[in-house]
């Protein structure tokens, strides 16, 4: 498949989130994030709908579940998203082995997303040599931006500096 030919597959009319989710495969591929919204992130418009992220993935499936759409830790489009709506959503990020939310924000942060973001998906065994020709063809991406820097680095900072447990105190995530 050609970069054009991806790019086209990942601008093509989102369907349901849920929907699109549920038959995502356990393969390698490309995804999209989209967002009718304008979040003040930027992004290339295709069809209306702004680029928020393009990325591949080794496991479609478990990227988007397990990443995205799930904890904050370990997700760069979750942690910009939690900067932007710190105030909006009452969210309280919080120390532990790195920042993050407690469980009951991460659900209001995915109810959040699910409401408001598309996804698109592409599973393809070479999309690891496709990711950057088809970004470029896609155009910029909202994560690209000055803003959802500063957006990421306000959700690491809300929670002060970095506590420091005595030794031997057992960690336990929040």
């Amino acid at each position: 498949m050609t970069p054009d030919e991806a790019a086209a597959v990942l601008t093509a009319v989102p369907g349901d989130l849920d929907a699109t989710v549920a038959d995502l495969p356990g393969a390698p591929g490309l995804y999209a994030w989209w967002t009718v919204e304008p979040l003040g992130l930027g992004g290339a418009v295709h069809d209306g709908r702004v680029l928020l992220d393009v990325g591949a993935a080794r496991m479609l499936r478990n990227r988007i579940r397990r990443q995205d759409l799930y904890r904050t830790g370990v997700s760069r489009l979750r942690r910009v998203l939690a900067g932007l709506l710190l105030d909006d959503l009452s969210l309280a990020p919080t120390w532990a082995a790195d920042v993050v939310l407690p469980k009951a924000d991460e659900e209001r942060l995915s109810a959040w997303m699910r409401e408001r973001l598309l996804l698109t998906a592409l599973p393809d065994d070479g999309s690891a040599d496709l990711l950057g020709p088809v970004a470029a063809a896609l155009g910029e991406t909202g994560m690209a931006s000055d803003t959802a820097a500063r957006a990421e680095e306000r959700f690491v900072a809300a929670p002060g500096a970095k506590p420091v447990r005595p030794a031997g105190e057992v960690f336990r995530r929040p």
